[in-house]
């Protein structure tokens, strides 16, 4: 046998236990049966060192269904979750570390902020259809609202649920697509994750600790302020008015006199 046929031979059966692997490791990820027993058995001590690769190999060969937060501690995702537990419970979704995976699956991002926050930085590919609108010429009623965003929320707007907000969605995308909903830090993205889902769409998922969880390199970032991140990008001000927020909200008030008394 020629050298050519003899590498012909050894690549189509490389080929053949790669496909038998995949299809094997989706049926055991469907009934719950991959242990780190048979992991350990189909991997000799000469390549025990790529186990996790090999992992992570299997997980590609299976659908991304989204995890479960029904076991979650809310109070991870901050105190503002209080009132949202039950939505909590119920949603599926992924951490932004898993984002990556998802994204080269072909699910795409639904950023679901307001219009002025999208500008300011957004991911690059991503799809805006937002849950909250800024109100416009609202009277006297929304100049109030305004006045008191100003002074506890950062910004000079009154903002207010879309709600056609499903409807919108419909329009864009069938009930089976691939969807990751996103906002700044989650808490709007959970309440559209949930929306969706209850309207049948079964592959949108939540993405925990929204957008500002993402590890760098995953997103390409854009938009017109984008030094100022999308944890900041509700605030009116820029980067100073987003550095003077964080060291009001870092500042430990309840060691002041501490030292005094010890």
């Amino acid at each position: 046998m020629s050298f050519a046929r003899r590498t012909s031979s050894a690549f189509v059966t490389a080929l053949a236990v790669s496909a038998l692997v995949c299809v094997a490791s989706v049926g055991y990820l469907s009934s719950g049966r991959l242990g780190s027993g048979i992991v350990r058995s189909a991997v000799t001590s000469r390549v025990s060192h790529r186990i996790g690769s090999v992992r992570r190999g299997l997980r590609a060969c299976a659908d991304l269904e989204g995890m479960s937060f029904a076991n979650v501690d809310y109070r991870k995702f901050g105190s503002a979750y209080d009132g949202y537990r039950s939505i909590l419970k119920d949603t599926r979704g992924l951490y932004g570390d898993e984002l990556k995976t998802y994204l080269d699956d072909g699910y795409l991002i639904l950023d679901v902020r307001p219009h002025y926050e999208v500008e300011r930085i957004k991911p690059v590919g991503s799809t805006h259809i937002p849950l909250i609108t800024e109100v416009k010429d609202g009277g006297l009623s929304s100049f109030a609202r305004k006045w008191t965003n100003t002074i506890y929320a950062g910004h000079s707007r009154d903002l207010t649920r879309n709600d056609n907000f499903v409807e919108d969605v419909k329009a864009q995308y069938p009930a089976d697509a691939k969807l990751i909903v996103s906002c700044a830090e989650g808490l709007r993205s959970l309440l559209a994750t949930k929306a969706l889902r209850d309207a049948g769409y079964a592959q949108a998922f939540w993405l925990a600790g929204g957008l500002s969880g993402v590890p760098k390199g995953v997103l390409t970032d854009e938009g017109t302020s984008v030094d100022v991140g999308y944890r900041r990008a509700g605030l009116d001000g820029g980067k100073l008015a987003s550095d003077i927020f964080d060291g009001v909200t870092s500042f430990r008030w309840w060691e002041l006199g501490k030292e005094k008394k010890e």
